[in-house]
């Protein structure tokens, strides 16, 4: 039998009203609140000062033709005219559709192909990428950007309208299409995630359960960075976005900037990546940063172990336990939600689960090869089905569509236990497999990452002519240790079973191949054995 599906109360709020009528409600309702901080340049918006701002844009979107079925594409990192601007699509009725603009000029071009957008917001900083990657595009784009433009709509202009008298239209929650966010895909160009009024509701209400200020940090263009938007319009609570900030004379972020803003500001709760606060750990004098104001952070995108956590929470939160790891993905969005109770202890297994299934949300552990759906503590391909599904792929070739009775097969390897936790395995893709034995990288990582000298680790299987593959283990040590690959090997070797054994070696390195959402790469490492 699957476990979870219980709603609770509030996400039965989710399935009341389609998106834009809520945010439209609640907008008004929190009035008074401060709604939006910029942490670079200190501007304030309250959340009757963005609501006016939207409805103005939202009353020009109108007239320039968007409208429910319209996308607009968003080349632009987190800034006020950005949030705001977003809202007024939603307003209009047309679809917010993020891109990454980390990506190459090709990317960009094919994706924003895909989209079939015929609206741009731009930020101004952005303007020449965008140049380039629209050469690939074959239709008229209309665009708008943040800065005066000789060729552009202004978002300055856009506000003139008066939209006292605006309204959004009411929508079907089920079918309607607010978001389309492109997939973290490590190859090739990323597949166009589909995700309804309802989905994006839902997975804001999972995201995080207080009313206090968030700190935003995720990219625009994550299903986190989603969610916590959505969190903070149903619940009235403030964004305090640091922006970036790079390092004199570099294109490297300045992380100190981050815990300044922290300081300044004092957020409540932080999404983030674990690579993101494993750096922060780096910061020499780290220590000196008052984060006393954080009560939760939630950390995914990758896999976090219990003896990471600790040494996180230890370096950068005096020893306060207050790190939950998050897991779900952009097709079918959050699996968990912030527990309502204190996070586990270190030492208690519980401290490897991501948690129980969110409310609503049915999950099952099947074994693929014979159909059969496995019980607790047995591992298996986890399916998920909710609320909080896609509606399906944007791509010509990509033609599955969902409702929330679907199940949607994720491709990893889980278990949960007697209470129904649930305990990230693998990528189903990213096993190892060494004579007839199939393994999970994540294992023996967690083994590697015991040695007090390790920050990150990723395993992965060197191929082998007899013995399909042999476990390697890439690793990134502490400044200033003296550990050796050697030593290494034999400090994991002595822990674990024989097929286990790192027979491919250790290979130091500075860092570890990055997404730009924190995923270690790992057929970027798998390359050089190619």
């Amino acid at each position: 039998m699957p476990i979870g599906g219980k709603l609770e109360s509030d996400e039965r709020i989710a399935h009341s009203q389609d998106l834009p009528t809520l945010v439209f409600e609640n907008m008004k309702k929190f009035s008074d609140r401060n709604f939006l901080t910029d942490g670079l340049t200190g501007a304030r918006l309250t959340f009757q000062e963005a609501f006016d701002e939207a409805l103005s844009i939202a009353v020009r979107l109108r007239a320039i033709g968007v409208k429910e079925g319209s996308y607009v594409a968003f080349l632009t990192d987190s800034t006020l005219e950005a949030c705001t601007f977003l809202i007024a699509v939603w307003f209009a009725g047309g679809c917010v559709s993020p891109i990454n603009s980390n990506l190459s000029t090709d990317d960009i071009g094919q994706i924003l192909d895909i989209t079939t957008a015929e609206y741009v917001f731009c930020e101004g900083t952005k303007l020449p990428l965008f140049e380039e990657a629209k050469k690939l595009v074959k239709r008229p784009l209309q665009v708008i950007t943040d800065v005066k433009h000789a060729t552009y709509l202004s978002y300055q202009d856009l506000k003139s309208d008066d939209g006292s008298n605006f309204a959004p239209d009411a929508y079907d929650a089920d079918s309607h299409v607010a978001f389309l966010l492109f997939t973290s895909g490590t190859t090739g160009v990323p597949k166009g995630v589909m995700l309804s009024s309802l989905g994006c509701l839902v997975n804001g209400i999972r995201i995080f359960d207080d009313f206090s200020s968030t700190l935003l940090t995720s990219p625009f263009y994550w299903i986190s960075a989603a969610a916590t938007f959505v969190n903070a319009l149903l619940q009235g609570t403030e964004l305090i976005i640091p922006r970036v900030k790079f390092i004199p004379g570099t294109k490297q972020p300045d992380l100190r900037h981050i815990l300044r803003t922290i300081e300044v500001y004092k957020p409540k709760k932080w999404m983030s990546s674990p690579s993101t606060l494993l750096e922060m750990s780096s910061i020499p004098d780290v220590g000196k940063y008052d984060l006393s104001s954080l009560k939760h952070v939630s950390v995914g995108g990758s896999p976090i172990l219990p003896v990471q956590k600790k040494y996180l929470c230890d370096t950068l939160f005096k020893g306060r336990n207050i790190i939950q790891e998050r897991y779900g993905c952009s097709e079918a969005g959050f699996f968990t939600r912030q527990w309502k109770t204190p996070p586990p202890d270190f030492n208690d297994k519980k401290s490897a689960s991501v948690g129980p299934p969110a409310p609503g949300l049915e999950v099952k552990i099947v074994d693929v090869e014979t159909g059969r759906e496995l019980g607790p503590n047995e591992v298996g391909e986890i399916f998920v089905r909710g609320s909080g599904n896609m509606i399906g792929y944007i791509n010509k070739d990509l033609t599955e569509r969902y409702t929330k009775q679907d199940w949607y097969r994720v491709g990893d390897q889980c278990l949960y236990d007697e209470d129904e936790w649930i305990y990230f395995k693998t990528r189903v893709k990213e096993m190892i497999k060494f004579r007839g034995h199939a393994m999970a990288p994540v294992d023996m990582e967690n083994v590697v990452i015991q040695h007090p000298d390790v920050v990150e680790a990723c395993v992965i299987g060197k191929p082998h002519p007899t013995d399909w593959e042999h476990p390697v283990a890439f690793v990134v040590k502490k400044v200033g240790s003296n550990l050796t690959e050697d030593a290494l090997a034999a400090f994991v070797n002595g822990q674990v079973s024989d097929e286990k054994r790192l027979r491919g070696g250790v290979i130091f390195r500075d860092e570890l191949p990055k997404s730009a959402i924190g995923k270690i790469l790992r057929n970027k490492l798998q390359e050089e054995f190619q």
